[in-house]
């Protein structure tokens, strides 16, 4: 009996692979403000959305049971050009054509169960934090600016059609909804994105 428990224990902490997740993402920034000395520009009232891509490396490193904890990194990018409002802190505004490059890196911790009623479907949440990293350029002076926001986010999500030997490649799709909020207090990035991953088991 004891060693059978023993052996359910080893098993149940076993080390799986890491695997790699390229995502497209739709943004929905509700607030996207950056500010400089010379300029705000309140991206998030301009435009509903856009698209990100990013890919991420997610280590297992522990199981339990039904349970899985994992790491994740992961690196985005998407870019944004166009003619924006500028309010200079007189109260002026402008419209001038603004290109906005966004660099989001991150990490985080992913807890993953396995529903035996439904082996197919993982449902998981991941907790993390990481910074934003926007590069703002325009034609006119005082506006090319860079600007690193630290931030949190949580992902809900479900992986569908896992792969289930050593040998598969194929991890399955992941959908996902997250909720990420800036925490500066010069610069505001808040709002949701929706989450398409692919898993590619290394």
């Amino acid at each position: 009996m004891e060693k059978s428990s023993q052996g359910e224990l080893k098993n149940s902490t076993l080390l799986e692979s890491t695997w790699l997740m390229p995502q497209l993402s739709i943004m929905m920034p509700t607030v996207l403000t950056l500010t400089n000395p010379n300029f705000e520009v309140a991206y998030g009232k301009q435009f509903p959305s856009l698209t990100q891509v990013s890919v991420a490396a997610v280590t297992p490193l522990f199981n339990w049971g039904g349970f899985r904890v994992l790491s994740t990194a992961q690196l985005g990018f998407s870019y944004k050009a166009g003619p924006f409002e500028m309010t200079r802190f007189n109260g002026e505004i402008l419209r001038e054509k603004i290109s906005l490059s966004w660099v989001p890196m991150n990490l985080g911790a992913k807890f993953l169960y396995s529903l035996s009623s439904f082996p197919f479907m993982k449902p998981s949440i991941t907790l993390g934090g990481g910074s934003h990293w926007f590069y703002q350029t325009a034609n006119i002076g005082g506006a090319n600016e860079s600007f690193w926001i630290p931030y949190y986010f949580v992902t809900s999500a479900v992986s569908f059609l896992e792969g289930t030997t050593p040998s598969d490649w194929f991890g399955g799709f992941t959908f996902g909804v997250t909720y990420q909020n800036s925490l500066s207090k010069f610069q505001s990035v808040k709002g949701l994105s929706f989450d398409l991953g692919l898993n590619l088991l290394l």
